[in-house]
């Protein structure tokens, strides 16, 4: 997983994008557009949380009816979130001013915000901002929406792949913003998709849960769940491949390629882990189910006391047992085997003679590795995490002041 965007992301065919300060917030960027040429299919996956942002309320509604998309508006500043029915009028607001100065119709916008929950939308300057914000649209304008759409981000998180379907050249492009507040359940956190391949809705809603899974389902920095989650992707099929529909080769090959863009967003985000010092890959193997290596993966990786561990080097190998067995997975402790950065610490029911904790090598580089075998059957599942620092209670005790 990448550390940063390395590279200049291309979009694909038919996508333009923009990003500009529109003064909703003091200095950085803070309103950002998606636009395609063409109609989109369109698949989207959303926060569990009950407590839901206006633009989530809308969106919902949107994927459901099956919307034709065209445009992705996005404020950062103000999460729209805890504001009634006042709320989900400005979202409304947002979206036909943008389409108005598109040509488009408001159903064919997709509107999100984030940041803080709790405070009206300041609506001046975004929609003073729609006219500069569509006339900056460009083939090049996608680190500019990417910078939009951050908070307390550190740097701008995109990804790209291009590959082939049967002769014909597909792209995918994605951008996300998160680095606090994190703890995606979808299926504050977003990330959005363009793709030019032909593939029919069913396939690609199909896809995104698929690669979901794995991706923005299995990190977490804080463990604490958004209100305003969004993960949506756009298809609007200008590549000109064969329509990729249901199982084989092809939808094979576009679920890769989704997936590794997905999970480059993800391990950015907890890259960019509010204060984090260390990036930490949690790897369960031999659960009886992928369900149960995923459920002990998520335990290890949200403890506190684990990522305290990590934080300071302590290969206490203790915690992240007790956190396994808090899980709710059924496993024999006497089976499990523990391994902190390739060292074993704890097998098959017994700590391992000799296996430092004082002193020891383990834990001290940005990238560390936690892994469990619970020696149960097949199941398997990597969670993504970092450490918790002094510098995360810094960020999040004067958030709002």
């Amino acid at each position: 997983m990448k550390k940063k965007s390395s590279e200049t992301a291309i979009l694909p065919a038919g996508f333009l994008a923009a990003g500009i300060h529109c003064g909703a917030k003091r200095k950085r960027k803070d309103l950002s557009l998606i636009y395609s040429e063409k109609p989109c299919t369109a698949s989207a996956l959303f926060t569990r949380n009950t407590v839901k942002a206006a633009p989530v309320i809308r969106g919902i509604a949107q994927i459901k009816r099956k919307a034709s998309l065209r445009a992705v508006l996005v404020n950062s500043g103000n999460a729209n979130c805890m504001t009634g029915e006042r709320g989900l009028k400005d979202c409304e607001k947002m979206a036909d001013s943008l389409a108005h100065e598109l040509g488009l119709k408001a159903g064919e916008v997709f509107v999100s915000s984030t940041g803080i929950i709790g405070q009206y939308m300041n609506m001046k300057p975004i929609l003073k901002g729609l006219k500069p914000l569509v006339e900056s649209l460009s083939r090049s304008g996608v680190e500019d929406a990417a910078d939009g759409i951050i908070t307390t981000d550190g740097f701008r998180k995109i990804s790209s792949r291009k590959f082939m379907i049967k002769g014909r050249q597909v792209t995918i492009t994605g951008i996300a913003k998160g680095a606090g507040m994190i703890k995606p359940e979808m299926a504050t956190m977003l990330a959005y998709i363009m793709t030019d391949a032909v593939i029919d809705k069913r396939t690609l809603d199909k896809t995104l849960s698929s690669a979901t899974d794995i991706s923005f389902n299995a990190i977490t920095v804080d463990g604490d769940m958004s209100t305003n989650d969004t993960v949506l992707v756009m298809a609007n099929g200008m590549a000109g491949n064969e329509r990729i529909s249901g199982a084989g080769v092809s939808a094979e090959v576009f679920r890769k390629n989704l997936a590794a863009v997905m999970e480059d967003l993800s391990g950015m985000i907890v890259r960019d882990g509010e204060g984090a010092s260390k990036f930490i890959k949690v790897n369960i193997t031999g659960a009886r189910t992928h369900k149960d290596a995923k459920k002990v993966a998520e335990s290890v990786a949200d403890s506190l006391l684990v990522k305290c561990a990590i934080a300071g080097g302590d290969p206490n190998w203790g915690r992240i047992a007790s956190s396994a067995g808090a899980s709710g997975v059924k496993f024999d402790p006497g089976k499990m085997t523990i391994k902190l950065d390739n060292e074993v610490f704890f097998r098959k029911g017994k700590p391992v003679p000799g296996a430092k904790r004082i002193n020891s090598p383990v834990f001290k580089g940005r990238d560390v590795k936690v892994e469990v075998d619970l020696a149960e059957g097949p199941g398997k599942a990597v969670f993504y995490s970092c450490d918790i620092t002094t510098k995360y209670i810094t960020l999040n005790s004067f958030y709002t002041t």
